[in-house]
This record gives C-alpha cells, structure tokens and sequence, in this order.
C-alpha cells in the first residue's frame, strides 16, 4: 500500500503526459462543438416568443374589431393593436391592405383607414427594427409567408399570404424576422401565422 501511495505520488509531481492533455483537449472540443451550437438553437428559440405574442394581440384587437363592427378588417392600429417601434425582430402584419373589408366597418359605423405614423406608412403590415446576420425584416417582406403547408380547416378562405378576405369573415396575420444569422433572408428568416379560429402556427422555423 505504501508504495502504491508513493507511486501517485511520483505520479502528481510528474504532471500530465502530452497524450493526457490531448485526451482533454479533444474532450473539451467535442463539448464545444455540442454545447455551442444548441445554445444557439436555444437563444433563437426564445426570440420567437415575441412573434408569439405580438400575434396573440393582433388576434385580440381583430376580434374586437368584428365583435364592434360585424367584421374582420386591415386597419389594424384603428383596431386597437398597438404596433412595437423599437427593438423588435419581426415584421408583422398582413400582404396587403382589404380595402373592401375596411369599408365594411366604415359602413357599420367604425373608423378603418390605412394611413399610419409607423415606418411602414401603413396599418395592414409594420416593419421589424433589428438586423440579424445583414438582415432587417420589413413590411413588405410580409408576402414572402407562403401557406402551402396549412390544412383547408386553417385555411378556410384558400389564402396564399396574409390577408382578410373581402367579406370580413376571415384573416390569416403574419409574422416574420430573422432570429438566427445563418438564417438571415425572408424566405429563410422564422415565419408564424395567426387566424380567425386562434390557431397559432409556426410556417418556417428560421433556426
């Protein structure tokens, strides 16, 4: 026992062999190439709450909109959405404006205009604010979320993009922004929906 002691011992003044240091290195290099890349799935995952959530109160401000009015319309500020200036990922809104939607509730004795104090100019769609890998989501970037891939019983007025149909009965708004840099155009960036049923889809991850 005593010389075994001794020999760890002799081992510990001796130091690691370079074979030893090696064996760490590459340990610490498989754990790197591991835990870096998830880390920044996560990061990115945490960022789509925000279209998450902006979505959800435009959801909320249509619905008051049609419980008012007896439609579902484009003029999303007048609907009471209040739209983020600053430090925002996503652009969010609609393709297009409806103006036939909007004069349903104009009719109805609403107000449902498309002028705005926003960068975009507009009610129906509102620029995002951050760059992300050289690339700022912008209003317009909104008709690049395709809806191939939702079923008929989400799709019900047969959408290709974010809209609201002529009649006021249905909606489909979008979100879209770069939350990755790897991922850093409109056709990749992260893309959700959002329609008259509630039904929150994420279209393209974008991580």
């Amino acid at each position: 026992m005593r010389n075994f002691f001794r020999h760890f011992e002799k081992k510990s003044e001796q130091g690691f062999t370079l074979v030893e240091l090696m064996v760490v290195v590459a340990i610490i290099g498989i754990l790197s190439a591991v835990a870096i890349p998830n880390f920044k799935r996560y990061q990115a995952k945490t960022k789509t709450s925000e279209a998450k959530l902006q979505l959800s109160a435009i959801y909320s401000a249509l619905t008051s909109l049609q419980s008012d009015y007896d439609a579902f319309a484009t003029c999303l500020e007048d609907a009471g959405y209040i739209a983020p200036t600053d430090g925002n990922y996503y652009a969010l809104g609609f393709a297009a404006d409806n103006a036939n939607a909007r004069q349903i509730v104009i009719d109805n004795g609403g107000t449902c205009t498309n002028t705005s104090s926003s960068s975009s100019g507009t009610q129906h769609q509102f620029d995002g604010n951050k760059t992300v890998g050289g690339f700022k989501a912008s209003a317009s970037d909104i008709s690049s979320i395709g809806l191939a891939s939702l079923q008929p019983s989400e799709n019900a007025a047969g959408f290709t993009t974010p809209a609201v149909d002529d009649n006021g009965s249905y909606f489909i708004v979008g979100a879209l922004g770069a939350i990755d840099s790897e991922n850093n155009t409109a056709a990749t960036a992260s893309q959700w929906i959002i329609n008259e049923n509630k039904l929150l889809k994420e279209i393209i991850k974008g991580y």
